[in-house]
């Protein structure tokens, strides 16, 4: 649906002052928020809660960071057996380390024709390796910049 839709129900909704139809658009619009876009198909998501003491947190990290993960990631990794994104962040992590010291790469070249993932993975992927790199989680790799087209560059250390 587009915005001049939700538009034209919010002002249909006030002016007839029913508390269950504006609560129903408020319903419409955060299901559309909570959908994944991957590749032209559209994936429900689902937002799990997860409280752990200060502990819990600092050890599920460090695990995490060994991996070169940020801590969702991670627990999806350990949870579920088939973590979609978790698959090719590892086969990246994989590439990296058999690169020899000194290579220069980026994400899209390293994979080559196996770089058939849909956008969402590949934005994904490409975001949190990069966050990991900067923040120097992943120690053996250095971010060397952007180039023209707007892809990050690295080089192995």
């Amino acid at each position: 649906m587009e915005s001049s839709f939700y538009l034209f129900l919010f002002v249909n909704i006030i002016q007839r002052k029913y508390i269950d139809n504006i609560l129903f658009l408020i319903y419409i619009i955060f299901q559309k928020q909570n959908n994944i876009y991957m590749g032209g198909i559209v994936l429900e998501k689902v937002n799990v809660q997860l409280l752990l003491t200060q502990e819990e947190y600092e050890s599920l990290k460090k695990n995490a960071d060994k991996q070169g993960l940020t801590v969702p990631c991670y627990i999806k990794s350990v949870v579920l057996e088939d973590d979609y994104f978790y698959g090719f962040y590892k086969k990246l992590l994989d590439k990296v380390e058999q690169l020899p010291s000194g290579t220069k790469f980026n994400i899209k070249a390293l994979f080559g024709v196996e770089w058939t993932m849909p956008k969402g993975i590949k934005l994904t992927l490409g975001r949190t390796y990069f966050n990991r790199v900067d923040k120097g989680i992943i120690d053996n790799v250095i971010a060397t910049g952007k180039d023209s087209s707007n892809v990050m560059w690295y080089e192995r250390k």
